[in-house]
């Protein structure tokens, strides 16, 4: 799993947090039956599926891989396409294929993703471009917020956008980059943040700061919260947005393992990914069912056909989907609720 960085603008404010009772994992009230799987596989060599979205229309997943492109899933012919890519710079013949970091800050790597529902834009945190908005015909994205000249973010890597108007972004370090992902869970690294992006005005803001590993983000269907994952501290935070909590933040959940990226589905509850730890070193990828209220509705494991940490589930017309670092390929479940 990559990782994350950022430097601190001083004129920013702290992180404000509110007393909350932990709300710990219960048993699930819903029951689900993995029916079948599928590898939806990348184009070439690509890699790292690490966030997928699906637009208004159902269309996708999308994803963004390793080597800077953003790709889109066509069922008719089971196979994904090229529909965007983040960085000015880049070149097919320098990029495409790659896994290799080195070539990141000229290639691009898209690793968070959302739709705006009301316009069809994409919007995708690159750390190494930035904040970026696609079209809805795809093509290089916009850079809203880069990563120099003024802003010096070192690893934006979630994103969030509400219906009226702001988009939430975490910039997931401040010391650690994608090379020493495992040198920031090493050393308990806190120094993570969740942003607020005003298209109007174009003013980025600091909601909260000193995160540990502030890697998944969502919201809820009226934006009065946002939930955010510290995969470090192996917890989700809730952000309040409006009501007499605004501006504070309260623990929600935690885990046996870190969570990753959140996904709000078609009913309103939520699917996070979890890498719970096993005893001989390894992880047992989960993906976590919850309510709004934090209620656990369901678990299933996925660890026989992943071995290795997972970076998202989300669930889209009775089928889950999960990506991860280092995969060449999209996971595709049909689901059963028995």
């Amino acid at each position: 799993m990559a990782l994350f960085i950022f430097l601190l603008l001083s004129t920013f404010p702290d992180s404000i947090f509110s007393t909350a009772t932990n709300i710990a994992i219960t048993s699930p009230t819903q029951s689900i039956t993995l029916t079948s799987f599928e590898k939806l596989p990348l184009p070439s060599t690509a890699t790292s599926p690490e966030s997928l979205a699906f637009n208004l229309l159902g269309e996708g997943p999308y994803t963004g891989v390793s080597d800077g492109r953003i790709l889109k899933y066509i069922r008719l012919t089971k196979s994904f396409v090229d529909f965007a890519y983040t960085s000015p710079n880049r070149t097919r013949a320098f990029c495409d294929g790659t896994t290799s970091l080195d070539k990141s800050p000229t290639c691009g790597l898209p690793l968070g993703l959302d739709f705006d529902y009301f316009t069809g834009q994409l919007y995708c945190c690159d750390p190494f471009v930035g904040l970026t908005r696609v079209g809805a015909f795809g093509g290089l994205a916009t850079t809203l917020v880069p990563t120099k000249d003024g802003v010096p973010y070192r690893f934006l890597i979630a994103v969030t956008k509400t219906s009226d108007g702001p988009v939430y972004f975490t910039d997931a370090s401040a010391v650690y980059g994608p090379k020493d992902a495992d040198k920031s869970i090493q050393t308990g690294d806190s120094t993570a943040r969740l942003l607020k992006y005003d298209p109007r005005t174009k003013n980025v803001t600091v909601l909260l700061s000193q995160l540990a590993g502030a890697v998944g983000l969502a919201t809820d269907s009226d934006a009065s919260f946002l939930l955010v994952s510290e995969f470090i501290a192996k917890r989700i935070l809730r952000y309040w947005l409006k009501g007499e909590k605004a501006g504070t933040s309260e623990i929600f959940l935690t885990f046996p393992g870190g969570p990753n990226k959140i996904k709000r589905n078609q009913e309103g509850n939520y699917w996070v990914a979890v890498n719970a730890p096993k005893n001989d070193s390894t992880v047992a990828p989960q993906g976590v069912k919850f309510s709004p209220s934090g209620e656990i509705l369901a678990m299933v494991d996925l660890s026989k056909e992943y071995n290795s940490r997972i970076t998202i589930v989300i669930e889209y017309n009775n089928k889950i989907y999960v990506g991860g670092r280092n995969f060449p390929f999209v996971g595709q479940y049909d689901i059963k609720y028995v």
